[in-house]
This record gives structure tokens, C-alpha cells and sequence, in this order.
């Protein structure tokens, strides 16, 4: 396994910081955030960021792209899109971004399904899911990031969205942060029903707070990003599941929570490798 992250936790690092620093902290991949930029926007992790990298400049960058990961060795294992499978204009454009980046071995690329619906048949959603992304492998490699509040928020419902779908061409993300909120289900378990579908996996983890009481009295909760030893998920029994399943790919840092950026991938990803090693 190798350890990477993801440059949305990353807004005031421009491209040459990120690279660099993740060379220092010891990390080998970089899921760089490609997006829409408002330049008027904030700083933040959902908002603007300096590394401005997006559907329409990928192509233009992909040179400074690819010194930095020469020279740092870092190598850019995913491209972080938001789109979802709909916007196959957008997602066009950030796969040439992704050949230009490494024609031979390009970075993979989350493609999204909608969110679920709760006021329509759940049914329908989930099959036309299915037949978007099977439109998609015609196109090139992808790969499903399981989200909380989409049609698939387990790795148990993700296989039934992927079962029979080429897995050299589409595969999912294993994303801890999201699947917390909904209920992880036995993190073993989810790896082996995944399979050859298993193409990335996000690790993060996070507590449940209180907020404050609806009109009917009942508490209303909401889940905050934590230290990796601090938050719901089994951490070191998730690292050894991946090991079990013969996981090779790249772990992916998710920490979108408050705190100094460099003590953050300092920390979080020494822990990490500790466990990886």
C-alpha cells in the first residue's frame, strides 16, 4: 500500500508547496482536486483553492504537473472531480487531462452518481445509475467513490451497481469518512464483496457532536472530522483488513477538520505509515 492525499484538505498550498511538501512528510501520491475555481471565493476546502486546477486549464498544466511529480517522485494516483456521470462534456475534458498528465498509466477518476432521492422510488434511481456507468467504461477508466447521500453508500450496494461492469475500467473508492455516517458496515466484509472493484480507498475518521433539539424535541447530531485515533472507525483494524485482501494501491488522507495543514500531514500520515509497515 502507499500513502497519498487528497489536495482538498490542502485550499492555501499552491501546486509547488503541495508537491514538496508531501515529499518531505514521507507521502507517495497526491489526489489533486480538479474542479471549478471562483477566484472572488474564500479559501476553504469546498471552495477556492491556489492549486486552481480545473476541467478547462488541466490540459495547460499538466507540463508543471508532471516536473513536480518528477522531481518530487510524488506520482498523481486520482484527479478529484465533483461531476457527476451526466456531465460527460466535463468529464471528457479531465480524462485528456489525465492522458496529458501520464499518457502511459494516467491518474484514475472519481465520477459521481446523484444523490438519492428520498421522495422517488429508489429503484429506478439505482438502474439508472447503473446504465450511466456502464456508458462510462466505453469512455475510459473511472471509478465510484462510495458517498454518503448518494444511491450507493456501501461497498454492499456499490457491487451491486459495478457486479458485471469491467473492473479494468470502472472500479469504486472504499471511502471511510462518508461510509461512517450512514453506519460502516464490517470493514472486511466490504473489502471482499468489493473485490476487483477495489481501485481507491480514502481514510479518515470522525465523531458524532450533538447540536441542538428540533421542533419536536428530538437532539439533532452531526459528524466532525477527528484525529485518526480519535473518531469512530477502527483505523488500525481497517489498515490490517486492506493487508488481508491483498490491497496494493494508495490510501488516500481525508482530515477536513480545523488545524495547522503541515501539522496535520505530519502527523496523520506518520501514524499512517506506522500502520502500513
Amino acid at each position: 500500500m502507499k500513502l497519498s492525499l487528497t489536495s482538498v484538505m490542502l485550499p492555501r498550498w499552491d501546486l509547488e508547496t503541495t508537491f514538496k511538501k508531501l515529499e518531505e512528510h514521507g507521502y507517495e501520491g497526491l489526489e489533486l482536486r480538479c474542479r471549478y475555481n471562483d477566484p472572488h471565493a474564500e479559501l476553504s476546502n469546498w471552495g477556492r483553492h491556489l492549486t486552481d486546477v480545473s476541467p478547462d486549464n488541466i490540459v495547460d498544466k499538466a507540463a508543471q504537473i508532471r516536473d513536480l511529480s518528477n522531481q518530487t517522485g510524488i506520482r498523481v494516483c486520482t484527479l478529484a472531480s465533483n461531476f457527476t456521470y451526466d456531465r460527460t462534456d466535463i468529464i471528457e475534458k479531465i480524462f485528456k487531462g489525465a492522458r496529458a498528465i501520464d499518457s502511459d498509466n494516467p491518474p484514475l477518476i472519481r465520477v459521481g452518481a446523484q444523490s438519492h432521492d428520498r421522495q422517488a422510488p429508489y429503484i429506478p434511481q439505482f438502474l439508472k445509475a447503473r446504465a450511466s456507468f456502464a456508458d462510462l467504461v466505453e469512455m475510459a477508466r473511472d471509478y465510484y467513490e462510495i458517498h454518503v447521500g448518494t444511491i450507493a453508500v456501501s461497498a454492499s450496494r456499490t457491487i451491486a451497481l459495478l457486479e458485471n461492469l469491467d473492473p479494468n475500467h470502472i472500479g469504486a473508492i472504499w471511502d471511510v469518512p462518508n461510509m461512517i455516517r450512514v453506519g460502516l458496515e464490517d470493514s472486511k466484509m466490504g473489502l471482499e464483496l468489493l473485490g476487483p472493484y477495489l481501485a481507491h480507498v480514502h481514510i479518515g475518521n470522525a465523531t458524532p457532536v450533538q447540536t441542538q433539539r428540533d421542533e419536536t424535541g428530538s437532539m439533532q447530531w452531526q459528524w466532525d472530522f477527528s484525529d485518526l485515533r480519535e473518531g469512530m472507525a477502527d483505523i488500525p483494524q481497517i489498515i490490517q483488513d486492506l493487508k488481508d485482501v491483498g490491497y496494493r494501491g494508495y490510501i488516500s488522507l481525508e482530515e477536513f477538520g480545523p488545524g495547522d495543514d503541515e501539522e496535520k500531514i505530519s502527523s496523520q500520515g506518520k501514524y499512517l505509515k506506522s500502520l502500513i509497515n
